[in-house]
């Protein structure tokens, strides 16, 4: 009886094992939340797991007022308990699939030839947008428009109003955390901090964007959680950190920033409910991040600012 009650236990503990119970562990991927949550398989069953973080643009630079001292830290990336301290411990998931499919796509928006006119004096169409520390900045070919409240208040040559820059731009974004506004003119990458009111272009730049960036960017933008983007004509999009030279993520831009028109060019300051004005070659758009979507029809640019 004993011998058979040992035969019994013996067939179950090698039933366990084959069928992954018992001692066996089971490891949950980790999760990487942008606009939509991709989760990633984690193929190490000796390292701990744990959460991604991102260093999305939290301050790795801490400025208070001008002429004091700046405080500069690091950025991390922790993945489960382990802390990376230096700037390639970023996350490289340009061969990750997502495992959900994207329940929004792009919105389409063909531009009619009405909106390819002046219509008051104002610039039709631009190559680049971003708002600023006091004013906002529209470019176009070779100029640079100062804009306050929706109103040209100036215009100038780029090369005057950042000097030693570029002479035409394909991507513009201010950063408020280390109060820098960098300038994208092919894959060239310009970054200014203001002093006595004048933009000045910092020792560390111009900086060419690394390999990981794999398309020429038409357009750069900052998202309601602080991200900072570089947007591609072709649906590309990279997280990338102007500190670091840094691409942090790479993928397609429909399927984390749903339904934002064709060919964007900047994006305004968010307001206090989540909306923000997306700017086009030649529209402007009202974009909700709560219903992750545009709200109405675009206005055209002349018709948007007041010259």
């Amino acid at each position: 009886m004993k011998s058979l009650l040992f035969l019994c236990l013996l067939c179950v503990g090698e039933a366990d094992a084959l069928f992954g119970f018992g001692g066996s562990k089971t490891t949950v991927g980790p999760k990487i939340s942008l606009g939509s949550e991709i989760a990633v398989p984690h193929t190490d069953d000796n390292q701990e797991t744990g959460e991604i973080v991102i260093p999305f643009n939290d301050p790795s630079t801490t400025t208070t007022k001008r002429n004091r001292a700046t405080t500069t830290e690091m950025p991390k990336l922790s993945v489960g308990r382990i802390g990376l301290d230096r700037p390639r411990g970023t996350v490289d998931v340009r061969g990750m699939t997502s495992t959900m499919n994207p329940r929004f796509t792009a919105a389409t928006k063909r531009l009619p030839s009405s909106d390819r006119s002046a219509s008051s004096g104002c610039p039709n169409r631009i190559d680049a947008y971003t708002f600023g520390p006091d004013y906002d900045f529209a470019f176009f070919e070779s100029t640079v428009y100062i804009l306050s409240n929706n109103r040209i208040r100036e215009r100038k040559p780029i090369s005057e109003e950042f000097p030693d820059g570029p002479r035409e731009v394909n991507g513009a974004l201010f950063d408020p955390e280390r109060e820098i506004l960098w300038l994208v003119s092919d894959r060239s990458v310009y970054g200014y901090k203001e002093s006595s009111g004048d933009w000045k272009l910092q020792s560390v730049f111009p900086k060419e964007l690394p390999s990981s960036v794999a398309f020429t960017p038409d357009a750069a933008i900052r998202w309601h959680n602080k991200h900072q983007i570089l947007l591609s004509n072709g649906g590309k999009f990279a997280l990338y950190d102007e500190y670091w030279n840094k691409s942090l993520m790479t993928g397609r831009t429909d399927s984390y920033f749903e339904n934002l028109p064709d060919r964007v060019r900047g994006i305004s300051t968010w307001n206090s409910r989540g909306h923000a004005n997306v700017f086009t070659q030649s529209l402007v758009f009202e974009y909700d991040s709560e219903m992750k979507k545009v709200t109405g029809d675009g206005v055209p640019l002349g018709d948007f600012w007041r010259c």
